[in-house]
C-alpha cells in the first residue's frame, strides 16, 4: 500500500450521537477490522497492518467515559473513551479476548469541548465534520452550530506516516485531542521505540512547530509549520501527517489558505482544558 502524500479531507453533517460510529465506519472503511471477541467487555477492538503492512496496529474504544458511563450514542454526553493497547489476541465469539494490558485504564476523549463532564449536549446536534482515514490513522474534526458557542475539536487518533524512528508492532500509535488533551501540548503514545525497553503504560509525548512569535510579516506572509512530536530524551520523534498550524493571531474558523496548488481550511480550536497541539489555529487540506 502506497503511503499517502495528500491527506484531503472528506467532508459531512451527522447527529452528535452518530460521531463514534461515524469514526469506526471510517476506519472500517479504510481497511480496519473489529476484532473483538466479546464487545460487552472488550468493546470495539481496531486492528490494522497499517499504510505499511508491516504493523499490528491496536486502537481500543468504547462509547462511554473512563467510567463507562454516559454513552455519547445514547445520552446527551460528550464523553466517549479509548485504551493504547499494546497486543489482543481475540476469543472466540462471544469470549473475552487477551489484552497485553489487563489493567490499563480508560483514558477520556471528549467529541465536543464542553465545560465538563457532566455537561449535556443535545444527541441531535447537527455536525459539519471534516474526516480523513487509511489504515493507518484517522483525523476527526468536528465544527458545532454557533448557538453552542462551541469552537472546532480535532481529534488525532493513530499511527503518523513519517516517522523518524523505527516502530514496529502498535509501539507508534497515539492520541491527541485539541480539547481535553492529555497534558498541554501533548499525545498520548502507545509505548516506546524499537530498541528501547517497553514500558507497561502509554505516556505523553510533546508537539513542536516551528511558529514566529508575531504573524503576518510586514509582506502579509504567514509562517504555516508542521506539527511534531518528540521529548527532551527521545528527540523529534514523528511528524502528525495531516495537519498543520499556524500562530492564532488574525484569523478565523472557515479562512482559507493556499500553499501551491492545495488549498487548506483554518479551524480555530475551541479552548479548554489542555490541546494537544503548538497552536490552536489548526489547518486542514480541502483540495
Amino acid at each position: 500500500m502506497a503511503i499517502p502524500t495528500g491527506y484531503i479531507f472528506q467532508s459531512g453533517t451527522c447527529l452528535k450521537s452518530e460521531i463514534y460510529q461515524l469514526i469506526i465506519d471510517r476506519l472500517v472503511a479504510a481497511g480496519w477490522t473489529d476484532v473483538s471477541g466479546n464487545p460487552a467487555t472488550d468493546f470495539v477492538v481496531l486492528k490494522s497492518t497499517g499504510n505499511t503492512e508491516d504493523k499490528e496496529l491496536i486502537l481500543n474504544i468504547r462509547p462511554t467515559n473512563a467510567s463507562n458511563a454516559n454513552s455519547v450514542v445514547t445520552t446527551d454526553y460528550c464523553a466517549m473513551s479509548y485504551r493504547l493497547q499494546d497486543t489482543y489476541t481475540p476469543g472466540e465469539a462471544g469470549v473475552a479476548g487477551t489484552f497485553g494490558r489487563s489493567s490499563l485504564a480508560w483514558t477520556a476523549l471528549y467529541v465536543a469541548p464542553v465545560a465538563s463532564l457532566t455537561t449535556a449536549l443535545g444527541a441531535d446536534t447537527e455536525v459539519n465534520y471534516h474526516v480523513y482515514a487509511d489504515a493507518s490513522k484517522i483525523i476527526l474534526v468536528l465544527e458545532y452550530p454557533a448557538p453552542t458557542g462551541l469552537g472546532p475539536q480535532v481529534i488525532y487518533m493513530g499511527l503518523p506516516d513519517s516517522l523518524l524512528v523505527s516502530d514496529s508492532a502498535n509501539r507508534g500509535m497515539l492520541v491527541g485531542a485539541s480539547a481535553y488533551g492529555i497534558a498541554t501540548s501533548s499525545v498520548q503514545i502507545c509505548n516506546t521505540s524499537d530498541g528501547v525497553a517497553s514500558v507497561t503504560a502509554p505516556y505523553n509525548l510533546t508537539t513542536y512547530s516551528l511558529l514566529p512569535p508575531g504573524d503576518p510579516n510586514a509582506r502579509n506572509k504567514r509562517m504555516i509549520s508542521s506539527v511534531y512530536y518528540g521529548s527532551a530524551a527521545e528527540s523529534y520523534r514523528g511528524k502528525l501527517d495531516g495537519i498543520k498550524c499556524m500562530l492564532y493571531t488574525s484569523v478565523n474558523t472557515g479562512d482559507t489558505v493556499t500553499i501551491g496548488a492545495e488549498t487548506y481550511r483554518v479551524l480555530v480550536t475551541h479552548s479548554i482544558s489542555y490541546t494537544s497541539f503548538p497552536s490552536r489555529a489548526l489547518l486542514i487540506r480541502t483540495a
